[in-house]
């Protein structure tokens, strides 16, 4: 299907910082997150929550003093989860700790509590313009979409793709497989597929831009608050079910074999993977063979990122027993790489 894989981490979505490192552009990285919790904890805290009726557009109606209760509950889910990530290396070593020691109320919490972050920081800052320019290359002008022979599988929470692709066609879908999707999977389309292996940073199947840029009388604050009130609440016979669409490499969904069985479908005629701020975590190391297993006929991989040779020492145990595999590193950043194949 796909001859050319776009293969996506953190790294993708960095965008630019300033001087002083502030983010200028983009989401934050691992290193950045623990400050940047603070940040987003004192958001919260100062939100003011409007008087009377507040309703979350097109889906549900709540009231002053039950925004203002689950605004306690969430700022002290948040006070409990940065002790948890200043305690441990990464976010992701904690969250394979309270796995590991079946400790689900809290790893549900952090990842509540991310997946609010990752929206609040696509709301605070510009989208990485990357995204953008990668669009205007590679959209095919007919229809709007991804050519068949060019797809994406991300491992990132974040919506910069989708709100990217909104400066295009308002009014079209890309064609996201997202592992928790609660509504099952689509056929697969005749263009260009994009998988997220993760999850994504959102509440509910809709892209959460959407709700934000619906409801513009209301902060984002106060719309991730009225959220985070019922998304551990059982809501389905009120008409909608709100649940974290992100988790980790290790966790399974309903759709996991499904998913691998389209990407498969995929990636079995690529010829070219282009890594782009993706370190092959050992976490995700499982899927990650597993999918470049698939690639029977992959011929060249190249890694974009910062420190490319870092990246292909790690890729190494990812490709072990595969051959042939032409590793070609690509240090500058500015822009996605455009594979000469292309």
């Amino acid at each position: 299907m796909s001859k050319t894989i776009y293969y996506l981490g953190a790294g993708a979505s960095y965008g630019r910082r300033n001087k002083t490192g502030n983010i200028v552009e983009g989401i934050p990285i691992v290193a950045e997150i623990p400050e940047m919790f603070e940040e987003f904890k004192d958001s919260i805290k100062t939100t003011l929550i409007p008087d009377g009726a507040i309703r979350l557009q097109g889906i549900y109606q709540t009231d002053n003093h039950s925004v203002s209760r689950a605004k306690e509950m969430m700022l002290s889910d948040i006070d409990s989860i940065i002790m948890g990530i200043r305690a441990h290396s990464t976010i992701d070593t904690y969250a394979k700790k309270l796995f590991l020691i079946k400790n689900y109320l809290q790893l549900e919490k952090l990842k509540d509590v991310l997946c609010s972050f990752l929206i609040w920081c696509q709301a605070k800052y510009p989208l990485d313009g990357r995204y953008d320019s990668f669009f205007a290359n590679v959209l095919e002008a007919d229809i709007l979409m991804l050519p068949k022979n060019i797809s994406v599988i991300s491992w990132n929470y974040d919506s910069q793709l989708e709100f990217s692709f909104r400066a295009y066609s308002a009014n079209k879908m890309l064609p996201v497989f997202d592992k928790n999707s609660d509504k099952g999977f689509q056929s697969l389309p005749n263009c260009g597929r994009i998988f997220k292996v993760n999850g994504s940073a959102s509440f509910f199947d809709a892209p959460i831009f959407q709700v934000i840029q619906d409801s513009n009388s209301y902060s984002v604050e106060v719309l991730l608050i009225m959220l985070y009130s019922n998304v551990r609440a059982d809501t389905q016979l009120l008409g909608y079910n709100f649940k974290t669409h992100l988790s980790f490499a290790w966790e399974k969904s309903s759709n996991n074999d499904k998913m691998m069985e389209y990407i498969k479908d995929t990636v079995s005629d690529t010829e070219q993977v282009v890594v782009i701020g993706y370190s092959f975590p050992f976490f995700n190391r499982e899927i990650d063979r597993e999918i470049f297993r698939y690639m029977s006929n992959l011929q060249t991989i190249y890694i974009q990122d910062i420190n490319p040779i870092a990246v292909s020492q790690t890729l190494e145990a990812v490709l072990r027993g595969l051959h042939g595999i032409n590793i070609v590193t690509i240090p500058n950043c500015d822009q996605f790489y455009l594979p000469k194949e292309l």
